[in-house]
């Protein structure tokens, strides 16, 4: 027997939004957060809380303690409702929200508003590791592109962003992330220049024996 349609005004999820039912029946009417109606099928969404939900834009949760209820479950399944008391003490859709974005992040939990199960710690820990890691790399780059469009002295961590280009100035690949960052055209001839710009390649070097695949050894030829 398949489960019932949400009924209105209840809280859905919808597309990895929240939406709002409208009607029910065999298909849904649901408001989206920008006042759109759309109808879909009961099968498109997944219940978050049975209403009333009110306006979407007002589901900001109050603070709760997420990390404490995460502790908790440690080894436990449960609901997107008994996760909304954990962390907030109240279940509304204001709540429900709230906790299936914890859900959504994937941090502390994962699964569905029915079946949601705390991530063990060393899986926590493990993704907080990757994500400084990933931030440290987009603070690092972003700081590279500000030294290069500033004019400033690279540093010696900067060098491995030129990688491409130098590929790109030796015709070894066709594109770079730092042209295309700096909104230059991606030639091997802006390539070369930028290279010697930031003295990562000195007047001297001489790219085209690499770009025409020509050795630059003397042959070693028997007499």
């Amino acid at each position: 027997m398949s489960p019932s349609p949400p009924g209105p005004e209840s809280l859905v999820l919808y597309k990895t939004h929240p939406a709002r039912v409208l009607k029910s029946g065999d298909r849904l009417e649901i408001e989206l957060e920008d006042g759109k109606r759309v109808r879909v099928r009961p099968k498109d969404v997944m219940l978050l809380h049975p209403g009333p939900a009110g306006n979407l834009r007002d589901l900001t949760p109050p603070p709760g303690d997420v990390e404490t209820a995460w502790e908790l479950l440690i080894g436990e399944e449960v609901s997107l409702a008994e996760l909304a008391e954990l962390v907030y003490g109240a279940y509304t859709p204001a709540t429900a929200w709230g906790a299936w974005q914890y859900v959504a992040d994937g941090l502390y939990f994962h699964g569905s508003p029915e079946r949601i199960t705390a991530r063990p710690p060393e899986a926590v820990a493990a993704e907080r590791d990757a994500r400084r890691a990933k931030t440290a790399e987009k603070e690092a780059w972003a700081a590279f592109l500000h030294r290069l469009r500033a004019g400033d002295p690279l540093i010696e961590a900067d060098r491995r962003y030129l990688s491409d280009v130098e590929a790109l100035a030796l015709e070894k690949q066709s594109h770079s992330r730092v042209l295309r960052e700096l909104g230059r055209a991606q030639t091997p001839e802006n390539a070369h220049a930028l290279l010697l710009k930031v003295g990562h390649w000195s007047p001297t070097r001489n790219p085209y024996p690499d770009r025409f695949r020509l050795p630059t050894q003397p042959p070693d030829l028997p007499l």
